[in-house]
Order: C-alpha cells, then structure tokens, then sequence
C-alpha cells in the first residue's frame, strides 16, 4: 500500500498548473516579420523593419509604454530602415501582415515556415494599420512625421474580435488615390486588458512604394508615439473581458483608438 501526502499533492498539482499557464503565455508572444500580396510571402525582414529587444532579451515581446521610441515600429524599428527593401504596389493593392510567435527566449527569433499549431496573432484583441509618407530617403525615416489610419479590426459581432477568424495575420488595402511616394506601413495588434496600463502592443513597419494616379488627401492624422491615451476606451477595457462569452453592446461598438480610417 502507498501512502501520500494529500497537501504535498495538492501543492504539486498546483505548481504543474502554474508552470502549465506560463508555457502558454510563453507562446502568446508575436511579431509581424512577414507580408503576403498576390499570394507571394516575402521573406522575414525582407521588406519588413527589424525589431530589437526594448527593456527585455528577445524579440516579438509587447510593448507597455505609449510614449516611447518602440510605438513607431517595434523595438528599434526606427532605425533599421537600410536593411529593409522597398515593396513597390499600386494603390489599391491588398497586403497581408502575417503573424509569428515567440517564446521567452533569449536573442533572435529564428525565421522559419509558419507552423499552424504555433505562429499566428496568439492573443484576442483589436488591429490597426497606418501609412507615413517619408520626406526623403525611406530607408532614412523615423516615422516621425504624420500618420493617417487605412483600416482598424474591431469586433463585428460583439462577442469575438474579428481577427479571431484568420489569426494567421491582417488584411489591409491601401487606399486607391493613395498619393504616390515611398512610405512606412504600420500594422499594430493590441492584447486587450481589462486592467489600467496592462494592454499589450505589438508592432511593425514595412516599407511600401506607392504607384497610382493618386489624387488623395489622407487625413485625419496623428503622430506616433503619443498618439493614444491608455485611458482610451479602446485600450482600456475593463468592463469587458478579452473574448466575452455572450456578445456585449461595447464591444459591438468598439472603435479603434486613433482618427478616423482614410479610404480614399
């Protein structure tokens, strides 16, 4: 007969459930290192700026502070323009920001295929997707200048966020008298949190050239970083959990924080 301590049992099956919850957040980690249009995805970094580490030792890790140089495109993104090529489209071309996950790991993200059972937008919550015109060189450009909105992801229906329904990344199209040029395209995912300051941010730049009759004039715009409050209704959502188990009239309402969608 085998005799057990039922609180050193107790205590082990609670620490294995512990352990459990944070592989899983371990994989909940994601960056958009990727773009897909006519079907063709690019290679990792290809057209997409680099990111670095911020406050921590890897990459794809999310971003808690609204005001800082990692809100423009990613840790370091500001300064990795001269490793990035230029996508050339014309305007009203679809380009898909495909996700890939993380784990807690130090350094690099190896580039691989996306494996189905692991990369994709691994958190519920709203996107977003913005362009800046660069005033010279793109490779040169900290996105310092303004940026107008070309499409946001809320929740549809009310119950789940709409980027629940292809987690494998976000479909946006620019705008068809979109004027010519060379510009940053910033994609954004927010990990919803019903507590003050605990949305997470994940964000990229790629660099976009821009044909077309143009004719536009995009606008609102705002600047990045500092463009959002934390108190924003649509970061701060703390009457509302992350994926509501019955629709909910305030995230049937949701709109995006920011200004209005240009689209052109």
């Amino acid at each position: 007969m085998k005799f057990y301590n039922e609180a050193l049992v107790t205590k082990a099956l609670f620490s294995s459930l512990v352990l459990l919850q944070g592989a899983l957040v371990a994989d909940g980690h994601y960056g958009f290192p990727t773009v897909v249009v006519n079907g063709i995805e690019s290679e990792w970094w290809e057209y997409v700026r680099d990111v670095g580490y911020g406050p921590y030792t890897g990459q794809f890790f999310p971003i808690y502070d609204w005001h800082e140089e990692g809100q423009v495109c990613g840790y370091n993104g500001t300064k990795t323009g001269h490793g990035t090529k230029t996508l050339k489209v014309e305007a009203g071309t679809n380009i898909k920001f495909v996700a890939y996950s993380s784990t807690y790991q130090s350094g690099d993200i190896a580039p691989h295929p996306y494996y189905n059972d692991s990369d994709g937008i691994n958190h519920n919550g709203p996107g977003q997707a913005y362009m800046s015109l660069a005033p010279g060189a793109l490779e040169d450009y900290d996105g310092s200048g303004d940026w107008f909105k070309i499409g946001s992801y809320g929740s549809t229906d009310g119950q789940y966020w709409d980027t629940d329904h292809d987690r494998s990344g976000m479909n946006f199209t620019i705008p068809k008298t979109t004027p010519p040029g060379k510009y940053l395209l910033r994609v954004e995912h927010f990990n919803i949190s019903p507590y003050l300051n605990g949305t997470q941010q994940f964000i990229n730049c790629a660099h976009v050239e821009v044909g077309g009759p143009g004719g536009g004039t995009p606008g609102p715009t705002t600047k990045f970083p500092g463009a959002y409050d934390i108190r924003d209704s649509a970061i701060w959502l703390p009457t509302a959990m992350w994926a509501p188990y019955k629709p909910t009239p305030l995230l049937k309402a949701y709109k995006g924080p920011g200004p209005e969608v240009w689209k052109g």
